[in-house]
Order: C-alpha cells, then sequence, then structure tokens
C-alpha cells in the first residue's frame, strides 16, 4: 500500500510563467523544483503535441531529473466535452482524445485526465436547443445518425416528435425515394385509364371514332391529375418523410438534423436506453419512463447524468471512427489504454460561475456508475474536492454515503483548500491548517471504501494572492503537508486520533512548549492591564523589595533557563 505525492504545472494562459512553455520544459521547469517524482502537465492544445522535438526533450528530461510518474491534464473548453450530442463538439473530442492518448503513450506519460462533463443541463439551455433546432447537426453516442438506435430499439413514435420534417425535402434521399413512389403510381396509369374509359363508354354507345379518342385523352390527363395528387400527398405526409429520414445517408446534412437540436437526441437516446434496458438507465435513472424523469427530477440531473455516461461509453469503446483507425491502430481507446497500461482518468467537473450544480455528470454517486459499466482497470476517476464544492456538493455529507467500493474506482485526487470558488482558487494547503485536516478525513473516508493505493497532488494555481509570480507563493508547503497525509493515511490513523505531529507540532520539542508556558504565564494579564482602578503594581513573582534591589532585570535575563 502507498501514496505518491505530486503537483501539477499549471497553464501558461493562467499563470503566463515562461517555465510552462512545452510539455518538456514544465516537467523541468516546475515539476523536479518542486522536490517531487510526481508531476502532472497541463496540455493547452493537442498543437503541443507536434513542436519539434518534443519527445526527445520529454525522454531527457525524465531521465535527467529522474522523474518517476508523469501523468497529462487533457485540453479544457468546449471541444473536450464528452457529454455532447452536438455533432461538430462529438467529432472533435473524440479526434482529440484519441490524439492525445496516442501522443501519452508515445511520450511515456502514466494517465490522461479529463473532466467527466463540460456541458450544462438539457433543460438549463432548452430553450435555445428548440429555437435553434436544425440548424446544428446532432449525433448519438456512437458519433453517428441517430437513425440506427430507433431502428434497433423500435423507438419510432418517440422519434417522430423530432425529426425534421420540414428539411428532408432537400436531401436527395428524398428525391429518390420520391421518384420511387411516383414510378410505382404511374405503373398504374394505362390500366386506370383504360377501367375509367370503357366504364364512361358505356354512357355513348354511338360515339364515333374521333370522339373516342378525344374521351380517351380526356380521361388520360383526369386519371394523371389524380395521381399527381395522391404522389403529392403520399410524400407530404409525416409517415413518408419519416420513413425517408430513416434512410438518409451518412453523406447527407439532413441526418444529423433534429427539430429540437441536442434536447431531442438527449431524449431519444434516455428513450432508447429505457427500452433496450440499459444499465446506465437502471442503475442512475432508476428505469424510470424518459418523460416523466425530465420534468419530475427534483433536482437530481438522473437524465443528463444517465444519458452522458451513455456519451461517454461511447467515446471510450468506439473503434469503426477514422480517428481510431488512424490514431490507434483500430482500436478502441478502453483497449488502447488497456494495451499501453495508459490510466484514461475521468474527473468530477468544475462549476462555471453562476452554473453551480448544472453540470450534466458531476455528482459521485451517478459516475460511479459510469465507471463501474465500462469496466475497465485502465479508466478510473479522479477526485476534486475543490470541483465538489464548486457544485454544491458537501464532501462531509456526500462521501459518507457512497458504495462501500467506491474508492477502488479513484486513482488520482487533485487536492488544494476545499472552497467554493468555482473551481478555479486552487489555494496552498498550510500544515496545521483546517484544509488539511479536512483532506485527511476524506481520503481515510476512501481508503476504507476501497483506495488502497493512488496518487495525491497539489493542483497549481495563482496562490493566495493570485498572482503566482514565485513558486513559493503557488506552492507555499503544499507538498509537505500533503507528505503528513500520506505518512498518517499510511499508518491507519483515525481522523479523530491525528497526534500534534500531524499539525506540525512535536511533543518531543519539551523546551520549547516550556519556553510558550512561561511566555503564556507572563502575559496572562496583559488584558487587564489599564483597567484596573486600584494601584498596579509589576512585581511579577518577585516581592517589592526585591524589585527595589534590580532583581527584577536578573529575572528577566534568566527566567526561560
Amino acid at each position: 500500500m502507498t501514496y505518491t505525492v505530486g503537483i501539477s504545472t499549471g497553464f501558461w494562459r493562467v499563470a503566463r510563467d515562461p517555465a510552462l512553455l512545452g510539455l518538456a520544459q514544465k516537467i523541468g521547469g516546475l515539476g523536479a523544483t518542486g522536490g517531487i517524482r510526481f508531476v502532472q502537465i497541463d496540455l493547452e492544445s493537442v498543437a503541443e503535441f507536434h513542436e519539434p522535438e518534443v519527445k526527445e526533450q520529454i525522454r531527457r528530461m525524465k531521465e535527467k531529473l529522474d522523474m518517476k510518474f508523469v501523468g497529462l491534464h487533457g485540453e479544457i473548453g468546449e471541444l473536450m466535452a464528452l457529454d455532447s450530442a452536438e455533432k461538430r463538439i462529438w467529432d472533435q473530442t473524440h479526434i482529440r482524445l484519441c490524439q492525445t492518448v496516442k501522443y501519452a503513450a508515445e511520450m511515456g506519460f502514466f494517465f490522461v485526465n479529463i473532466h467527466l462533463s463540460n456541458k450544462q443541463l438539457i433543460s438549463f439551455t432548452e430553450a435555445q436547443h428548440r429555437t435553434q433546432g436544425y440548424f446544428y447537426p446532432v449525433v448519438g453516442p456512437d458519433g453517428k445518425g441517430l437513425q440506427n438506435i430507433v431502428t434497433e430499439a423500435k423507438i419510432e413514435e418517440e422519434a417522430k416528435k423530432h425529426f425534421p420534417a420540414h428539411t428532408i425535402g432537400r436531401s436527395s434521399t428524398f428525391n429518390e425515394e420520391s421518384q420511387k413512389v411516383e414510378d410505382e403510381k404511374m405503373k398504374e396509369l394505362p390500366r386506370l385509364v383504360e377501367e375509367e374509359y370503357q366504364r364512361r363508354l358505356q354512357s355513348y354507345p354511338d360515339i364515333d371514332e374521333e370522339s373516342k379518342r378525344a374521351l380517351k385523352e380526356r380521361v388520360r390527363t383526369e386519371t394523371q391529375n389524380q395521381l399527381v395528387q395522391q404522389i403529392n400527398q403520399i410524400i407530404r405526409s409525416d409517415d413518408f418523410q419519416f420513413k425517408v429520414w430513416l434512410k438518409l445517408k451518412e453523406s447527407e446534412a439532413e441526418r444529423y438534423q433534429l427539430d429540437d437540436g441536442e434536447w431531442g437526441a438527449y431524449h431519444l437516446v434516455a428513450k432508447w436506453m429505457k427500452e433496450k434496458g440499459d444499465p446506465f438507465w437502471n442503475t442512475i435513472a432508476g428505469g424510470k419512463e424518459p418523460a416523466e424523469l425530465y420534468y419530475e427530477d427534483e433536482g437530481e440531473n438522473r437524465f443528463c447524468a444517465a444519458v452522458a455516461s451513455k456519451y461517454i461509453e461511447g467515446h471510450m469503446t468506439l473503434k469503426n471512427h477514422y480517428a481510431n483507425k488512424r490514431f490507434l491502430n483500430g482500436m478502441s481507446i478502453k483497449e488502447w489504454c488497456e494495451a499501453k497500461k495508459l490510466y484514461m482518468l475521468l474527473e468530477n467537473p468544475e462549476s462555471g460561475e453562476g452554473a453551480e450544480g448544472l453540470y450534466r455528470l458531476f455528482h459521485p454517486d451517478h459516475f460511479y456508475h459510469t465507471i463501474k459499466k465500462i469496466n475497465s482497470p485502465y479508466i478510473k476517476v479522479t477526485i476534486d474536492f475543490e470541483h465538489m464544492v464548486s457544485q454544491q456538493l458537501n464532501p462531509d455529507e456526500v462521501l459518507p454515503r457512497l458504495p462501500g467500493d467506491f474508492g477502488s474506482v479513484v486513482l488520482l485526487f487533485h487536492l488544494g483548500q476545499p472552497v467554493p470558488y468555482g473551481g478555479t482558487a486552487h489555494i496552498p494547503v498550510s500544515r496545521g491548517s483546517l484544509a488539511q485536516e479536512q483532506i485527511y478525513r476524506w481520503l481515510y473516508w476512501m481508503k476504507k471504501k476501497g483506495w488502497r493505493d493512488g496518487y495525491i497532488m497539489f493542483e497549481r494555481g495563482g496562490g493566495r494572492t493570485g498572482k503566482g509570480a514565485l513558486p513559493q507563493e503557488v506552492f507555499e508547503d503544499t507538498v509537505t503537508a500533503l507528505r503528513w497525509i500520506v505518512t498518517f493515511l499510511d499508518r491507519d490513523v483515525k481522523p479523530e486520533e491525528l497526534p500534534p505531529e500531524f499539525y506540525g507540532i512535536s511533543l518531543q520539542n519539551e523546551p520549547v512548549f516550556k519556553r510558550q508556558l512561561v511566555a503564556m504565564r507572563e502575559h496572562a494579564w496583559d488584558p487587564l492591564e489599564g483597567l484596573l482602578s486600584v494601584p498596579e503594581e509589576k512585581h511579577t513573582f518577585l516581592g517589592k523589595s526585591a524589585v527595589d534591589k534590580g532583581k527584577a532585570q536578573e529575572w528577566e535575563k534568566r527566567k526561560f533557563r
């Protein structure tokens, strides 16, 4: 059993520190100078992987500085959103994630860390989804059109509520299917014309040949017009257009459109999960009807958490995407990580200001099931207590209620003073501070829930002033405080039994305590000085005659001996 202490380097765009210019420089410029052998470097962009000679620079830096463990925090931003159903975001997230795990393995990193969620609840942005609707494409958890899950789960009635009937007519498939209907209908024209012509002839027994020809031509025109009307009725019907929508090609934009955009996509995926008995829907959503859960969730966010989990699983297990073929030799991200022994860590997300508790997947009760269902020894969780607090979750209330094996899905803890500053404070943890005590208590609980070994690290911020100009200001003595936490975790000391050493005080320093006691006695009555109405005498423990002989000055010199 062992726990390793480390630090993060921070992002260049946040700290503007020259030590953060380049992946290799981050390892040496900050990591090694912190007196540790575990560092997390923060990736600004996948473009950093293409810096000339970066792989060789990283190799030399790790060897020269004996940096045992180097992890990578993946990109943060809209284009790394595992929970998004928007096609443009889904595509970029998957491509960048495949690139990240490829280069992380090649450069010898031992984990890639990304946030579980980056999008706000569907209900919070519902008005936007409904007004924009078909103006932006959406996909299912596999990155493809939603037609596959509709036919698989036989949820056509639900899909008809969302598909964009008024845009189907723009597609080439619509033209092809319409032509088929027209061709089939027009095949009936000769028969229908002859039948109607013969019926009308019975009313004109003595008609001449020229009149017969005119009658037949009139019947043909009328019958053809009737067929055209029937054809138009068919191709304009919702049923026909829905059938066309199901047949749309992957190259057609209309395949990825819904009337209500991402809102509709989430509802379709939820219905699919419900009908298929998906474990995410059963464990997180409780197996309820999607519409009922969406409108009666009572603030528990289970609807979005279950669907977001399905999208995350899609990114982890998908193989037949060109990014998997190009970067991962056709393997899924899950298979790649297992083959390369590279951890994929999914971190509970921070909240943006004004969006506290409004992310799609942030509650440990929910993402516990996400990790268990994906079921890989190399796909685990990073817990950030500060992020947890920023999402209106109190660790003292949440952690004790988690499943007994929750700690087994956790590998890494991002630590800092757990304060609700929107997840961006990353304040250092001082020895003997309340934060140190709180963090120990929470990690001890996680140990009892199966966190047998792993990593803890201080995530760099701007220090207490926010400027972060010097490493001392950024880190202070946090590494020492965390090492004390690890020391007593290894000793399995209960939080309520922590000794004075944990707080930076040693009972072995007897002279220090005695000097402090003398000073306390000497100044115990200082607050009363000037408040007494009787004559004051400052004789300490000496009588007046001893003071008059100058013994008080002698006492001052020798009282601490």
